[in-house]
């Protein structure tokens, strides 16, 4: 008979180590593509960084020092900015538009055909000295010596060089009479108001020469 010859078997790799293989395999592959890139890390990090401020941007005298030295601007209650205070004291408009009336009538006392004549020049002292107190900004000023002041002048200057002017200073000057010198109610900045266009009128009327008007 044949003699027959069997092979031993080869032993076969452990699953344990296949397991191991695949997922040390697996390990590397996830490593190299779930890593962050470098550059994006570099990207990231200068971006987030605040950037540093110059080295004399908070010098001594430099606009940064002095914005945050500075103080804000003074507010009132509502907050808005105070508004400086009116010469004329007291937010009295009679006495503000009196005074912008002022220069002009001392101008009108100083024209070279009218200054020489001496009750002018007594009647713009006096004018003058009605209504310093007033520029000066006392609150406690009255209203009333220059309103009867500025009347008086230009009936002076009337007298002087405007005939035809005679009742238009009569009635100026009467009406500065009743005045009562108060802006308070609404009546008394009525007459106020009333009186003092009718003398802002008939001073640009003696703006003009005398022979121009008739």
């Amino acid at each position: 008979m044949a003699e027959l010859r069997i092979q031993p078997k080869k032993a076969a790799p452990s699953p344990w180590l296949l397991v191991g293989l695949a997922v040390l395999l697996l390990a590397a592959v996830a490593y190299f593509y779930l890593r962050p890139d470098p550059a994006d890390e570099a990207r990231a990090t200068s971006t987030s960084a605040p950037a540093p401020a110059p080295a004399d941007s908070l010098a001594p005298g430099s606009p940064a020092a002095e914005a945050r030295a500075t103080p804000p601007p003074a507010t009132d209650s509502v907050g808005t900015q105070a508004a400086p205070t009116s010469p004329a004291g007291a937010g009295n408009a009679a006495a503000t538009m009196l005074l912008q009336l002022s220069p002009t009538l001392t101008q009108l006392a100083d024209r070279a055909d009218l200054r020489d004549d001496a009750a002018i020049r007594e009647q713009r002292d006096n004018f003058t000295s009605a209504t310093a107190r007033l520029a000066e900004g006392d609150p406690h000023a009255s209203l009333r010596p220059g309103l009867v002041a500025a009347a008086s002048l230009l009936l002076a200057v009337q007298q002087k060089a405007y005939p035809n002017l005679e009742s238009e200073a009569n009635s100026l000057v009467q009406k500065a009479g009743l005045l009562s010198g108060r802006n308070a109610t609404a009546a008394e900045q009525a007459q106020n108001r009333a009186y003092l266009d009718q003398l802002a009128t008939l001073l640009n009327t003696m703006s003009y020469p005398a022979a121009d008007v008739l």
